[in-house]
């Protein structure tokens, strides 16, 4: 038996940008490309689309590309079995010519009594949709059963998994699905899954997960456990610029064939870090147009379609630079004919920044009072300001620290008009002196 496995298409992303077909294109092509391939199962772990109402033009495609499965000939597996599944919600329509199962994202994940797109899906026919529950098909002579579980949020999912308890089923291929952060495996270092891979339930041939969107093949109780990375770029991080996006097609047999098909239609990414020490901004707007060229004349697997270049920059800038002043938005504009590129400058600093960060770093390391350090504060803040050693610094600080502003303040104006009189002495001296 042949299944196809896609994750993560997230229909209408970057909608209203020059990407807006991107994420169309590659769902289609994997649906095709899967029916191509002899799938007789297509499998779907979760966000379908980006959001969890879909504009109608998002729909229109959505309706018309999950169509094609339904419509490729006759059917050849058939459903022999449900779990915990309530059949009435099931359309015949949904068990036509290359059934789909797909489970909703956390993008797709609604408040309880509303209904999701993919639940929409499903009374439409064109999907069969699984959540805590399980479908057995059969083809060949073969039994397949797939076990699935949607998004739940994270602080909740090693407790909701542990409840619903999933058990393999006697004589049959068994699929663990899932759309979950895991262990390591996570979307973003933003957060804290409470399900590790010792967490999954033993006893399944294949453990397939969503939700984390670059590839990756691991193991879980000695079997394999599959991230298949979703079909269109949306972070674009390093890894997306690594791994390349896809599907996989499994072949189930007297054992478990996997092959991962590299999608044709993705744009070409780019990704480079540069980094700065001290630059000026006309140094840094330089450096970045050389580089954009550079890249340019790297070779292409997608000629079709303009690639896109994300560029982080690091590092500091040159006294009196301000990150503000670099513009970003030109240079993309400059480039618009030849690449979508996207410039990330949140990670340049002043020196001043970068000065101040280690400073905290060594003042930590001293272990010293919370006092102490605030006094070498105040002291380095004042560093730089002229005739800074008229300033007692110590007396200033605890003036403060009491709440004492109005001493405080009186102290800094007595410092000030003392070198307002010697500024205007010394311009006295230098006019007696030039006549």
């Amino acid at each position: 038996m042949k299944l196809a496995v896609i994750s993560d298409p997230h229909l209408g992303t970057k909608w209203g940008s020059p990407r807006e077909q991107d994420s169309f294109d590659q769902f289609r092509e994997a649906i095709e490309r899967a029916m191509g391939y002899g799938a007789q199962l297509i499998l779907i772990l979760g966000d379908i689309f980006d959001t969890r109402i879909p504009r109608q033009e998002i729909w229109a495609q959505a309706l018309r590309i999950l169509s094609l499965p339904l419509a490729h000939g006759r059917n050849s597996v058939r459903l022999v079995r449900t779990i915990d599944k309530d059949t009435k919600e099931i359309s015949p329509v949904a068990l036509r010519g290359i059934p789909v199962v797909a489970l909703h994202g956390n993008h797709e994940r609604r408040t309880k009594g509303l209904t999701n797109p993919v639940e929409a899906l499903e009374a439409a026919g064109l999907v069969i949709h699984l959540h805590h529950n399980s479908l057995v098909f059969e083809g060949g002579g073969r039994l397949i059963a797939i076990h699935g579980m949607s998004n739940v949020p994270e602080q909740y999912a090693s407790k909701v998994l542990k409840m619903w308890n999933p058990k393999p089923v006697e004589g049959a291929f068994n699929v663990l699905a899932l759309h979950q952060s895991i262990g390591q495996y996570v979307y973003s270092g933003e957060e804290t899954p409470t399900l590790d891979v010792s967490d999954l339930p033993p006893g399944f041939d294949l453990y397939l997960c969503g939700h984390i969107h670059y590839r990756n093949e691991a193991s879980a109780h000695g079997r394999p456990l599959i991230f298949p990375g979703s079909t269109e770029r949306t972070q674009l991080i390093k890894v997306e610029a690594e791994v390349p996006k896809g599907f996989y097609m499994l072949e189930i047999g007297e054992g478990l064939r996997l092959e991962f098909i590299e999608l044709k239609k993705q744009r070409d990414f780019y990704y480079e870090e540069m980094r700065f020490d001290g630059a000026t901004i006309f140094e840094i707007d330089n450096a970045v147009r050389v580089k954009l060229n550079e890249i340019l004349q790297r070779p292409r697997k997608n000629p079709n379609k303009l690639p896109m270049i994300r560029l982080r920059l690091m590092g500091t800038l040159a006294k009196e630079a301000s990150r503000s002043e670099f513009d970003d938005r030109l240079i993309s504009e400059d480039f618009a004919d030849r690449a979508i590129v996207v410039i990330g400058k949140a990670d340049l600093q002043a020196p001043e920044i970068g000065e101040k960060v280690q400073m905290l770093r060594e003042l930590r390391e001293q272990r010293l009072s919370m006092d102490e350090t605030a006094m070498r504060l105040l002291e380095d803040s004042l560093r730089d300001a002229a005739q800074v050693s008229m300033f007692d610094v110590r007396s200033l600080y605890n003036l403060l620290v009491a709440d004492r502003v109005d001493e405080a303040l009186q102290n800094v104006y007595r410092v000030v008009e003392s070198l307002v009189k010697a500024d205007v002495k010394e311009k006295k001296d230098d006019n007696v002196c030039q006549t």
